[in-house]
């Protein structure tokens, strides 16, 4: 009973302090805060390995998209980055464009030519005859005998009919072409070897050469292997077609019936010009009267 008596005013008198301290001021018992220091080093030992585990079991949710929305941009980004490089490719096109518009006014500064680019469709049955269907028609200013050039101002070919909106266009290269005359530039003037070419039908270009020799040595001039030839032939092909890349030189053969003349194979730039997607149409005011000539 003593026992009994004794732990109740025990518990009455921690009470009492504690609703007396519980209305004192806090400076006055912060000396309590010493007894939850000691608490807290003695607990903090063995509490640290189960939150190490509780982390483990369950790390803590930093907002990581899940895999829908991961799988949702990665889609965007390649989009975006397809996009891009996109916009890369038609501004280089353009740039090449603009370039190939430029140098074809220079190349005959005295005659206005306007350079129309025009998109390329066909069939099958056109691959095999070797002609090349345009959009552009005699809306846009085509003629028979429009010349049709490439990238780097390689002539293609000229036009053999026309309709409102639609031409075909037969490349140099065709078996039914014809020969035409060029010249194989042997120096950075007009100064070079004539000769005649005609299409082999294998996307090539061969005839003879003009046997010329040099007027202070009389040693023959020789056309070489990757020169420029150019088509040099008033006669058959408009004004606007003069002096335009025919290709260059491939192989030299010797002429087994005349041996001192030479035979030359040239490919140009362009290879299978029945492939090509698109053409550059060079457009005169006078294409109707050299159509005449």
């Amino acid at each position: 009973m003593a026992h009994t008596a004794r732990s109740r005013r025990l518990l009455l008198m921690s009470l009492v302090c504690m609703l007396v301290t519980s209305f004192l001021p806090l400076k006055w018992s912060a000396w309590v805060s010493w007894f939850g220091d000691i608490a807290e080093v003695a607990i903090a030992p063995a509490s640290n390995p189960f939150s190490a585990v509780s982390r483990w079991l369950r790390p803590a949710d930093l907002n990581q998209p899940d895999d829908e929305t991961l799988a949702a941009l990665d889609e965007e980004l390649r989009t975006t980055q397809t996009l891009l490089l996109q916009s890369y490719s038609e501004n280089e096109r353009l740039q090449r464009l603009i370039e190939e518009l430029q140098r074809g006014l220079a190349l005959n500064p005295d005659m206005p030519v306007q350079q129309l680019n025009a998109p390329v469709y066909g069939t099958a049955g056109d691959l095999a005859r070797g002609v090349l269907r345009v959009r552009a028609g005699s809306k846009q200013g085509i003629a028979l005998n429009t010349v049709a050039a490439a990238a780097g101002l390689q002539l293609v070919g000229r036009v053999m009919s026309v309709e409102p909106r639609t031409c075909t266009v037969l490349p140099i290269t065709a078996r039914s072409a014809g020969p035409f005359r060029a010249v194989i530039m042997i120096d950075d003037t007009l100064n070079g070897l004539r000769c005649t070419l005609e299409p082999v039908g294998d996307g090539t270009l061969r005839g003879d050469v003009e046997d010329r020799r040099d007027p202070v040595t009389a040693e023959p001039i020789l056309p070489e292997v990757g020169q420029d030839v150019r088509l040099d032939d008033p006669q058959r092909w408009p004004r606007s077609a003069q002096m335009l890349l025919v290709g260059k030189v491939e192989r030299i053969d010797s002429n087994p019936s005349q041996p001192l003349r030479k035979v030359v194979v040239v490919r140009p730039t362009i290879d299978r010009m029945e492939r090509l997607t698109e053409v550059l149409l060079r457009i005169t005011p006078s294409a109707f009267e050299e159509e005449r000539r």
